[in-house]
């Protein structure tokens, strides 16, 4: 891909994002959101690694780091989403999530750190279509509708993402 094109490429769901609003406070629904946010498969290390990839590629993958760069944008968008929630829903922000009653505090031990183009590919697909099952069946287990709805609209951008990762697994895999 060319770089001019990756800066066209859409890595957003086409949709606006709901208002973010709760209907109530809850602090069991701002753990589970405890997770997506600072966890190793959360937004926190989500950006990390995003950025962390856009910095360690070479000149070849300039149409890679670009829309590397764009995606973070987008997880901090969700990030962000999250902070406010947890806060509304009556929790703390902190860059921590509760393991059983053990707090676990986010740290850059929780990013990939993979460098070969391919395997960088491969783990952002997974991790991809894993946040989007992720919210998905969060969105399916909170009973809050506004939660819920801003839930899957972030899994629409997870999706988005996983598809632009696997285009470009597949345009490596046909050029080298």
């Amino acid at each position: 891909m060319k770089l001019e094109q990756a800066g066209k490429i859409p890595v957003a769901a086409p949709e606006p994002y709901p208002p973010i609003k709760v209907e109530g406070k809850n602090h069991h629904y701002a753990q589970l959101l405890g997770q997506d946010l600072a966890s190793s498969w959360g937004e926190m290390s989500a950006i990390y690694e995003y950025l962390y990839q856009h910095w360690i590629l070479s000149e070849p993958q300039a149409a890679l780091q670009t829309v590397l760069f764009r995606i973070a944008q987008v997880e901090m968008h969700h990030l962000n989403i999250l902070g406010q929630l947890i806060r509304l829903l009556g929790g703390d922000p902190k860059c921590q999530y509760s393991s059983g009653h053990n707090p676990v505090v986010w740290n850059g031990n929780m990013v990939n750190y993979n460098k070969g183009i391919r395997q960088i590919l491969s783990y952002d697909i997974v991790s991809e279509q894993s946040a989007a099952d992720s919210y998905l069946k969060q969105a399916q287990l909170i009973k809050d509708s506004s939660v819920s709805v801003m839930l899957r609209r972030m899994a629409r951008d997870e999706l988005v993402h996983r598809d632009i990762f696997s285009g470009f697994l597949k345009e490596i895999g046909v050029s080298k």
